[in-house]
């Protein structure tokens, strides 16, 4: 991987020709390394350089790439000005990211199901997102590796959870889907409600994008319905919530198997994924579903 001054460098055709470029880290995210460039005392560019082994992790960088781009001329997110086969430079976006124990309001919650509304209703792309397929192939990728006795028995552990897990059904139709809509994957702006972070991002089933919403921005069951039905269009059935619930258990399961391929292909570096794997597994919060059994 290049050093930021080389990325700098390569970018230099949309940097200012004179003056003082600052580059500060963003600590939010997880998966990459992400940096605010501002000049004027003005935030102008977000940098992101891929800090994942993109075979392993199953990320497509060009079907990434042409969703951003298929987003940023809906406006449901920043416009991509500058990328390589490492790295890519959006807009900066006005707005805040939403806290992790964050409680919605309708005001705050509406933004963001017409921005998921309008997204679902966009073209079909190539790639496809399947949770299920997603937790296999990074359980397949953690059987290939050394693992210790302590991060085989946690593996053993996840796959007892992902065997337990009742698929939901494959919808006959398909919409463009986020599939990573946790807090820090939105901006709020006002009344506007900009979506970031489209390394998951395929045609998948809607509801699921729903669950993670659901399940992450803590709504309540009332929330739930009223998100249904601004996504959606019509008013839920049973079935669906029926299908919410398992996307849920899901997307814990998908979370737990990501911190542990995470660990044992980054190491701890800047991240202690084992420490966030027990913290997770703890949370009677985010994982209302599977109890932790000794390790």
């Amino acid at each position: 991987m290049c050093a930021l001054s080389e990325y700098l460098k390569q970018m230099n055709s949309i940097l200012p020709e004179h003056g003082e470029v600052e580059v500060v880290p963003l600590e939010e995210g997880f998966s990459n390394k992400t940096y605010q460039i501002s000049w004027q005392q003005q935030p102008r560019l977000v940098l992101r350089i891929s800090d994942l082994n993109s075979q392993a992790f199953a990320i497509e960088r060009a079907a990434e790439l042409a969703v951003c781009q298929l987003v940023s001329a809906q406006r449901l997110g920043a416009k991509v000005l500058w990328h390589n086969e490492q790295a890519i430079v959006w807009e900066f976006l006005p707005g805040q990211t939403l806290a992790w124990d964050v409680q919605h309001t309708q005001a705050s919650l509406m933004p963001i199901c017409q921005s998921l509304s309008a997204l679902h209703q966009l073209p079909s792309i190539a790639q496809e997102y399947d949770v299920y397929r997603v937790i296999a192939d990074w359980l397949a990728q953690l059987a290939k590796t050394d693992m210790t006795p302590e991060l085989r028995a946690l593996t053993q552990q996840t796959r007892t959870f992902y065997q337990s897990l009742k698929p939901v059904p494959r919808p006959a139709q398909l919409r463009l889907c986020h599939n990573d809509l946790n807090p820090k994957n939105v901006l709020l702006d006002g009344s506007k409600a900009w979506l970031i972070d489209w390394e998951a991002a395929g045609m998948n089933d809607p509801l699921f994008d729903l669950a993670v919403l659901a399940h992450v921005h803590h709504l309540t069951a009332a929330q739930l319905q009223h998100a249904y039905q601004a996504v959606v269009g019509s008013e839920p059935m049973p079935v669906a919530f029926e299908a919410i619930d398992a996307y849920r258990k899901a997307y814990v399961v998908r979370e737990l198997v990501w911190l542990l391929l995470r660990h044992q292909l980054c190491g701890s570096q800047d991240l202690d994924c084992l420490q966030w794997y027990h913290a997770l597994l703890n949370d009677p919060v985010f994982n209302p579903y599977f109890k932790a059994e000794p390790v």
